[in-house]
């Protein structure tokens, strides 16, 4: 099977698209599938990755006010890749310029998978010169018309499916990501009972991108009350984005440290499994990578009582609280004495890349067979 991936919005900097896509598709090529991943960049140029996934970039330019991403635009461009690429499946991680390829692939009888990644209502609720209600109203139409030009849309969560729940022939699968179980690894010291660490300092971590529709002021925020509670902690965050600045004014005086974006997975697995406890601020999330790759290193999780990540944490690992410093602060001190980490590294370990893999190649499968899939 000949899958094709589209995406825009990709950067070595970028987050969960830019890790399912090459989580997936080192896992297609495994199975024994044939991958092109399409992709914007500056100029147009065809790349080869050590694992056998061909890589075309179609020039697109800057979004101005997005941190550097670029967007194609040339319609006819991607339709003409389409029709020369021949795929058996087109998979987009996108809903914006890129719509093109699945009324084409559709046309030729080639099945067209939308992979849900955000919820549009939260990233446009930042952007948007209109009220809530407004937003909303405009994201549900824009939804609506994305279903019915896709076969199916895979999301992984619950709060995910919700912008699409629409009636139709569309299909919408829940297959939740996963992680990187060889690479995100706790500790020896997992194999204590609490993640207390050896020092007085309660260490904090955060790997999350510096844009507002991540929150990225909360886990200072934290770090602030906890200092006012005359505890001694650390936070070191691993992002970027164009609130970096700011971010690092209203971090004066206090014991955070920036790092930036740490393309090297293994110094953010490192980061991850070395802190008591980490926090994933997103109240939108549609799944929370950076949250799985905590658990998978036995580092519990804070997180917003909503939002996927509140239904992917479970008592045990983690606390899913109000997005606000006191009651995360209290979550951040409750768990640093409450939590086994090897509970961590046990659920994290319910979520394999393969699993996610095997789900998506069925309902390929099962799309090219005239098949309906089960959501």
């Amino acid at each position: 099977m000949h899958i094709v991936q589209f995406a825009n919005f990709h950067l070595p900097t970028s987050g969960g698209i830019r890790v399912f896509l090459a989580e997936t598709a080192r896992r297609y090529v495994a199975a024994g599938h044939s991958v092109t991943q399409v992709l914007p960049g500056p100029t147009n140029r065809i790349e080869r990755s050590a694992v056998g996934v061909s890589t075309i970039r179609v020039r697109g330019p800057v979004v101005p006010g997005l941190g550097g991403y670029r967007m194609v635009w040339d319609r006819r461009m991607l339709t003409a890749l389409v029709e020369h690429l021949g795929p058996d499946v087109v998979e987009l991680s996108d809903r914006t310029t890129m719509l093109c390829v699945a009324d084409h692939a559709r046309a030729t009888g080639v099945p067209a998978v939308l992979i849900g990644h955000e919820r549009l209502e939260a990233v446009t609720g930042h952007v948007m010169p209109v009220g809530g209600r407004a937003t909303r109203a405009i994201v549900r139409h824009h939804s609506r018309r994305v279903a019915r030009r896709v076969d199916a849309i895979v999301c992984a969560s619950r709060f995910a499916a919700e912008e699409f729940e629409t009636p139709g022939r569309t299909v919408v699968v829940g297959i939740p990501l996963g992680v990187d179980l060889e690479m995100f690894t706790p500790e020896d010291r997992c194999a204590s009972t609490a993640p207390g660490s050896s020092s007085d300092v309660i260490r904090l971590v955060s790997v999350v991108r510096l844009s507002p529709e991540k929150d990225p002021h909360l886990p200072i925020a934290i770090v602030d009350e906890l200092v006012r509670r005359g505890r001694s902690v650390s936070l070191d965050v691993l992002g970027s984005g164009s609130l970096e600045g700011e971010l690092r004014t209203a971090a004066r005086g206090l014991p955070v440290r920036f790092h930036g974006h740490v393309s090297d997975r293994a110094q953010v697995a490192s980061a991850l499994r070395s802190a008591d406890v980490a926090i994933a601020p997103g109240p939108n999330e549609t799944f929370g990578l950076a949250a799985l790759e905590a658990l998978a290193c036995g580092t519990p999780v804070v997180v917003p009582d909503r939002g996927a990540l509140a239904e992917m944490v479970r008592p045990g690992v983690g606390l899913a609280v109000a997005p606000e410093p006191c009651a995360m602060a209290d979550a951040v001190e409750w768990l640093i004495t409450n939590v086994d980490r090897r509970d961590c590294r046990t659920m994290a370990a319910e979520y394999p890349w393969s699993r996610t893999v095997s789900a998506l190649l069925d309902l390929f499968e099962s799309l090219r067979m005239g098949r309906v899939a089960v959501a």
